[in-house]
């Protein structure tokens, strides 16, 4: 395949899919607006997806209560099985400028370009078939069903998706299989399978029968998805019941079997905890951790912004927090600089609800032009994973939102009614 391909720098068709299967939709994608990763670039973000998954190994040991804690992610470093990469949008300009550069300094230049990495992806069905063409299924389909049907067959187990709470089994329900708890719908392993890959989906009422009836053995592994609830995410003092992480015993048989690195007890010291966690960060040189917003007029943040290649007045850098642990988008996120007193205030406030938080520069996304000339900002979503010891490229989704959109303008280019979504290949 030709090393890079752009459909130019516009897109022009977007379509309107109605027929996913999700609570979300519909979905605006363009079809005919596919971006092409060159090797370098593949190979650049491959190694910083090996670096990622050695930074666990610290995080896993502070989180361990079992021997058998994360059996099946622990080789030589930990594996992070799957994840997706958020970054700034890789224009074609500068896909075309860094085409022959040597990989280290492709790597160099992408770290500075990623917000974060998430170690348990969500919407399968969606990323499936957002570029399905005449039926025939997409580039991530193909590739995220061979990176499972790897996992099953170096293991020899099936792999069910876990969600840990009633509130993320009644919103995956909605939101990545179109099933509504209060209508009754049912949905069967068959139809888990078309629409996500997985031989089957437990709540936390399934999964505890599922247990009963097997006289507390685990012949799955488990895909946990155990994110808060967008209520806490958005109120951190929101009381969310933990029916299975509560109980130890089946909380270490969730560990024992899952594929993902993010399963806390809910009274475990915040220290401890792994779910969501931005810990990866600092030593990735990727962000700075602070514990009070006075850290931030630290040597030691001096000398990482020196780092980032920053030449300019400490109070007028633009900066973004997030939350170190148990939030994912931008719940917790606060922007601005620190000559800003409401930004100051805000950050005090928050690491005071959420605990520590990461600090980064605050990154400018690339604006694109539609044949109408209406302008978007995006980003990349880029998946990999783990195939006979190597990353492995799933795909990758570009989110495009309309520059002039309230979500655009505070810096939110995630998925939305607005939102368009195009392709990444390689």
């Amino acid at each position: 395949m030709e090393a890079l391909r752009q459909q130019g720098n516009v897109f022009d068709e977007v379509v309107s899919l109605t027929d996913i299967k999700s609570s979300l939709g519909p979905f605006r994608v363009s079809h005919d607006y596919v971006t092409v990763y060159s090797e370098v670039v593949i190979e650049a973000l491959g190694n910083l997806y090996g670096e990622y998954n050695e930074t666990f190994t610290p995080l896993v040991e502070a989180n361990r209560e079992w021997d058998t804690d994360y059996q099946y992610c622990l080789d030589k470093t930990p594996i992070n099985w799957c994840v997706q990469i958020d970054m700034v949008g890789l224009s074609d300009g500068f896909l075309q400028e860094v085409y022959s550069m040597p990989e280290e300094k492709v790597r160099t230049i992408l770290r500075s370009k990623i917000f974060e990495i998430e170690n348990s992806i969500a919407a399968y069905q969606l990323l499936e078939r957002f570029f399905s063409r005449n039926g025939n299924g997409s580039f991530f389909k193909a590739r995220f069903r061979v990176l499972l049907a790897s996992i099953r067959q170096k293991f020899g187990k099936p792999i069910a998706l876990l969600a840990v709470t009633d509130e993320k089994y009644e919103a995956m329900l909605a939101s990545e299989f179109g099933k509504v708890v209060a209508e009754e719908e049912e949905l069967d392993n068959k139809e888990v399978m078309e629409l996500s890959g997985f031989d089957t989906f437990f709540g936390p009422e399934q999964f505890s029968r599922y247990l009963r009836d097997n006289d507390g053995q685990c012949g799955y592994l488990l895909y946990v998805r155990s994110s808060d609830p967008i209520e806490k995410l958005k109120r951190p003092d929101t009381i969310v019941e933990h029916p299975l992480l509560s109980d130890a015993d089946v909380r270490r048989v969730i560990k024992a079997n899952a594929l993902t690195f993010n399963i806390d007890a809910p009274e475990m010291d915040h220290a401890r905890k792994i779910n969501d966690t931005k810990d990866y960060m600092p030593p990735m040189g990727m962000a700075f951790p602070i514990s009070s917003k006075d850290d931030l007029y630290s040597t030691g943040f001096q000398n990482y912004l020196v780092a980032q290649g920053v030449n300019m007045k400490l109070e007028e850098v633009r900066l973004r927090c997030k939350p170190a642990k148990g939030t994912y988008g931008c719940y917790g996120h606060i922007s601005g600089s620190l000559k800003q007193e409401r930004f100051r205030n805000e950050l005090e406030k928050n690491i005071l609800l959420r605990g520590p938080y990461v600090v980064q520069l605050e990154m400018e996304v690339p604006v694109i032009a539609d044949s109408r000339g209406e302008k978007y900002v995006f980003i990349d979503r880029d998946f990999f994973g783990i195939i006979d010891g190597k990353p492995y490229f799933i795909g990758g989704v570009r989110n495009l939102m309309p520059a002039e959109s309230e979500d655009a303008k505070k810096g939110r280019i995630h998925g939305s009614r607005s939102a368009v979504y195009a392709e990444i290949i390689c």
